[in-house]
């Protein structure tokens, strides 16, 4: 989500171009091997295996640190929406504190509000449609704000009405962490040393194979397969909605159906929980 107002590849390009780029250096190392002078002694060959030992240990923990941040980001995308999903259904239940004549109209802003939310998430694929949907939130909210304020200004002696434009300020805020957290992703620079660690060790594993006289092309294959899997998946796990693994929106699904069907009874029955 909202990766698409800064126009980032689609994590998919990366996978299609990393398995065939790695797969000519593997092809490469292979041939650097195959033309350079054998090794002489024993000597020379312990010293190259343990060069490689020690960068392919390096790449290692550059991929395991990369994916552990990306999915962290990921977790952290998911639990934002639950804080949005709750200060939402908050808000709803306290806007039962408002006159009949102006908790029905509230509550229908919010369910509008919600929708605009979930529309966001879903129009991704689309820049405008995903501008038009989170342009139509903020104003949504500011109708929201204005209904919380009167309330307060006809009766500022009422700390039910203050609850509500807390939650009102939550839920703002709630939408707010959100957008930034989606809109933050990994610095360019991070992936490209992960490319080049990927470009690193599929050379390095042509060098086995040329410096042996041995190639293996089926092994060489699934060693860049899983070397590509893995850059798609951290790259994926950056883009949240815009790739194949999308942060679970089911909270403000539950949510609005909660809102648009027995609302009162299912809400406090679920904050209970």
């Amino acid at each position: 989500m909202f990766e698409n107002l800064t126009t980032r590849p689609d994590p998919l390009v990366y996978f299609i171009a990393v398995f065939p780029v790695s797969l000519l250096a593997v092809a490469g190392g292979f041939l650097f091997a195959s033309r350079s002078r054998r090794m002489q002694h024993d000597r020379a060959g312990w010293a190259f295996g343990l060069g490689q030992a020690a960068i392919f240990a390096l790449i290692a923990l550059i991929l395991g640190f990369s994916f552990s941040f990306a999915a962290g980001r990921y977790e952290a995308r998911r639990g934002l929406v639950v804080t949005e999903a709750d200060a939402i259904r908050t808000t709803f239940l306290r806007s039962a504190f408002l006159p009949g004549a102006q908790s029905v109209p509230f509550r229908r802003v919010l369910v509008e509000y919600t929708r605009a939310r979930l529309e966001s998430y879903y129009e991704v694929g689309d820049p405008k449609a995903e501008r038009l949907a989170l342009d139509k939130g903020k104003s949504l909210q500011g109708e929201l704000w204005t209904m919380a304020t009167n309330a307060v200004l006809r009766d500022s002696r009422s700390p039910l009405f203050a609850d509500l434009t807390r939650s009102v300020v939550d839920t703002i805020n709630a939408s707010e962490e959100q957008t930034a957290a989606f809109s933050n992703h990994v610095p360019r620079p991070i992936i490209f040393i992960i490319i080049l660690c990927t470009l690193v060790g599929a050379f390095l594993f042509g060098l086995t194979f040329g410096y042996a006289k041995e190639p293996h092309a089926l092994l060489a294959a699934i060693f860049c397969l899983l070397f590509a899997g893995t850059v798609f998946t951290i790259i994926d796990l950056d883009h949240p909605q815009g790739g194949f693994i999308a942060v679970d929106v089911a909270p403000l699904h539950s949510l609005l159906d909660d809102m648009t069907t027995a609302p009162a009874t299912n809400l406090i029955r679920s904050q209970v929980r």
